[in-house]
């Protein structure tokens, strides 16, 4: 059984539960994976439930100290030769660079998966020249890149990525498990309708637009509430833009913090709205489909690769009307949104099973050790 290293940077949110999953499901595949993380990793415990191990390294969610950053490739390489790993996966952009070149310095083939290249989206011109000139260095010593959609492979063969191998191995999730809904979500919801988001407040999640979005459905239908899902570094901003628009004063409109599972929201949700304004492929719409409830959500991305005309309704990011119009349409028509489950479940058990996404990943690793 070869020795695997996943070492992933983001803490919680949706690249930690991909890390987590495919550390529950390589054994099946004949590898055994060791997460190598920062010391907050959410999903540490469900590690140790699963008698897998975690081991902390000085990873940080900041990119102001990159002295300290480089600091952790002596001590991740040191245990990668101890413990004989035969591969390192590196998952984020942080992280895909650290993990790369802590193989490097044991010629250990390595594979990346980049959960969003570290130049898409609205960061500065500067990062924007960096992260690509790192990424082009790293690029050719790299066994594989994999992808979690089309979109990403897209862009890594537009920007001249070259690694050994460049795959496209969807993101998946497990099916829903009948949770109860959670309770204060539910109260929110009462006999009404809710329309929410499941996110990391992060900007380029675009709650904002969500947030923007809420008094136009609440207008058009006075039996909807509205909620907002999660926490992250973008809360007081959402906070204080709601406090512009009123919604503070509004019942029908709350924030809530997240704790795992998100199937426990979802089944609080009549619409799950992700309003990303850049994204790779969230795995929240996946859940959303596993769990039956429509989706709408932003056309960056993969996203339009999970979402199809069956499962919900795909709208141009950064539009709070066209947001609302989407939401409230699916709201006043119950027989769409019963079809829209229907078709989400299907295309979830067809698609983005965890199984799939396992399978896709162990088959990179089997022909990157062959090459090896």
């Amino acid at each position: 059984m070869a020795r695997v290293a996943l070492v992933c940077e983001p803490p919680h949110g949706g690249v930690a539960e991909h890390v987590l999953q495919l550390a529950l499901g390589l054994p099946e595949h004949g590898h055994e994976a060791v997460v190598f993380g920062p010391r907050e990793f959410e999903p540490a415990p469900r590690l140790a439930a699963a008698g897998l191990q975690f081991r902390v390294v000085g990873l940080r969610r900041d990119y102001a100290h990159p002295h300290r950053d480089l600091a952790v490739i002596a001590p991740l390489s040191r245990e990668l030769r101890a413990d004989g790993f035969a591969l390192v996966h590196a998952h984020s952009a942080k992280a895909g660079v650290l993990g790369r070149l802590a193989a490097r310095t044991l010629r250990l083939p390595s594979v990346y998966t980049p959960h969003g290249l570290p130049f898409v989206g609205d960061v500065s011109s500067a990062r924007k020249r960096f992260a690509k000139t790192v990424e082009r260095w790293l690029a050719p010593g790299t066994a594989a890149i994999i992808c979690v959609c089309e979109a990403e492979r897209r862009v890594a063969v537009e920007h001249r990525l070259s690694p050994g191998h460049l795959a496209v191995v969807h993101n998946g999730c497990p099916p829903e498990r009948g949770l109860a809904p959670d309770a204060e979500l539910a109260a929110l919801r009462g006999e009404g309708f809710a329309v929410g988001a499941i996110s990391v407040l992060r900007r380029e999640k675009g709650l904002d637009v969500l947030v923007r979005a809420a008094p136009r459905i609440l207008a058009a239908v006075p039996q909807a509430r509205v909620a907002v899902i999660g926490d992250g570094p973008e809360r007081e901003s959402l906070e204080r833009t709601a406090r512009d628009l009123g919604l503070d004063a509004e019942d029908r409109f709350a924030f809530f913090p997240f704790a795992p599972p998100s199937e426990r929201y979802l089944h609080a949700l009549d619409i799950l709205v992700a309003p990303s304004v850049w994204d790779a492929f969230p795995i929240g719409l996946l859940e959303a489909q596993a769990c039956g409830v429509p989706q709408v959500a932003s056309a960056v991305g993969g996203i339009p690769e999970a979402v199809v005309p069956e499962t919900g309704i795909i709208v141009h990011p950064g539009d709070p009307d066209r947001l609302a119009a989407a939401a409230v349409e699916l709201l006043r028509d119950p027989p769409r949104r019963e079809a829209m489950a229907a078709a989400s479940r299907a295309r979830h058990a067809e698609l983005f099973t965890v199984e799939r996404m396992v399978a896709g990943t162990a088959a990179v690793y089997d022909s990157v050790l062959e090459r090896a």
